[in-house]
């Protein structure tokens, strides 16, 4: 019997942590069978609709929906989510229905894939998973060799693998030339992180400015300028001076963060926000807070952060060279510094959460709730591309997107 989703092994190159990855199903604190709007390809759509499987026969047409506008293969119709409790209907026992009686080939693209990310990237399959799931969050975060990059053999859906296309200007090898570099000076740890981000920052700004017009001697020349100013230390000289900004980070953050600090079905989800919220030095449930209060409770909980990060050493760089290899970076924005901005604008956000959390309680937060906290960041804001678009025009409106401006967002 033909396959409703065929596969096909394809080599792969991905991330040490990765190749560790097993859904922990009904043991999953904080499912992604909740709260989302889940879509399903057309044929899962048309399958769905012939299935005589006695209760789900019944179930599967009650709870899935044409779209009936903008509608693609990929996005067809989607899942009626229960209104009262958020979940999947098709969630029975914390175990998927459709799995248990159909078999994984049913299942849609968008649950059979997630919290994969695949891309074709010129003859190479390469694949990493987003930090809103618990279980990948944990691995990506906690191991020290999580972004030692390694081959293996993965199982995959043709339609679920993207391709990755140079823009105009650039070939499929340039871009890797760059996105290694980016990755690279990330790990570089000879600076501390804020420079490595500081110094991002204008290797982006330049790049985007000779993108247009690049050459590979132009290229290859801004990258060795680059490689040289961090050798000879002249990063750690010219950033000397700079000095943190406590006041403009917590402002400007906690008006991002309360954009999403809305309700959930999720108790992980709600608990660790409330412990955010407590730790803004907010009294009651609404979260408002004074400014000067604010400012105080952030420069306090992002003193005792670095002592808190000492159980999680590799926690933010982890996390930004997550969100770096997953999304291309810095090609997975309208230009390389748009997408700079993107990402130092989730960095401050997790910043303040997890300032906020370490300034919630007496004691310093444990890795489990230091996790959490950056998978309740990746889970909320992350899969918002409203949000991000939102945060990158707010800036560019106010001013906020200068580098010399942005350069006040970074040494805590």
């Amino acid at each position: 019997m033909a396959k409703l989703h065929p596969t096909r092994l394809h080599r792969s190159l991905t991330p040490d942590y990765v190749t560790h990855f097993r859904c922990t199903g009904p043991d999953c604190p904080d499912n992604c069978c909740t709260g989302w709007r889940v879509t399903l390809d057309k044929k899962t759509f048309v399958a769905y609709r012939q299935v005589k499987q006695p209760g789900l026969a019944e179930l599967l047409p009650a709870h899935i929906k044409r779209n009936r506008s903008n509608a693609t293969d990929a996005s067809y119709a989607s899942i009626q989510l229960d209104p009262a409790s958020g979940e999947c209907p098709f969630m029975q026992d914390r175990l998927c229905a459709v799995q248990r009686d159909l078999g994984e080939d049913y299942l849609s693209n968008t649950c059979n894939d997630y919290p994969r990310h695949t891309r074709r990237f010129a003859d190479q399959i390469e694949q990493a998973l987003t930090l809103s799931c618990p279980e990948a969050a944990r691995l990506a975060l906690l191991s020290p060799n999580a972004f030692d990059f390694v081959e293996t053999t993965l199982t995959l859906r043709e339609e679920t693998i993207s391709t990755t296309r140079p823009p105009k200007g650039l070939t499929l090898d340039q871009m890797n030339e760059v996105r290694l570099f980016c990755m690279q000076l990330i790990r570089t740890d000879a600076l501390e992180l804020w420079q490595r981000l500081a110094v991002l920052g204008l290797f982006c700004e330049q790049f985007s400015a000779i993108l247009t017009t690049s050459t590979d001697a132009k290229l290859r020349e801004l990258i060795s300028n680059f490689t040289e100013m961090i050798e000879r230390g002249w990063v750690i000289e010219a950033l000397g001076d700079m000095k943190p900004d406590h006041a403009t980070q917590a402002q400007i953050f906690a008006i991002l963060w309360q954009k999403k600090n809305t309700r959930t079905h999720s108790e992980l989800q709600r608990k660790t926000m409330e412990q955010i919220t407590r730790g803004l030095g907010a009294v009651d449930e609404s979260g408002i807070v004074g400014t000067d209060k604010l400012t105080e409770a952030y420069t306090v909980g992002v003193a005792r952060l670095p002592d808190a990060l000492c159980q999680t050493p590799h926690l933010l760089d982890h996390y930004l060279l997550n969100e770096m290899f997953r999304e291309l970076f810095p090609f997975a924005v309208s230009s390389p510094y748009e997408h700079y901005l993107r990402l130092v604008t989730r960095y401050g956000l997790v910043r303040l959460m997890l300032a906020a959390l370490c300034n919630s309680t007496e004691r310093l937060p444990t890795p489990d709730e230091l996790i959490n906290v950056v998978q309740v960041f990746c889970r909320r804001y992350q899969h918002d591309q409203h949000f991000a678009s939102h945060v990158n025009t707010a800036f560019k409106n106010s001013g906020w997107d200068k580098l010399e401006k942005v350069y006040r967002f970074l040494r805590a």
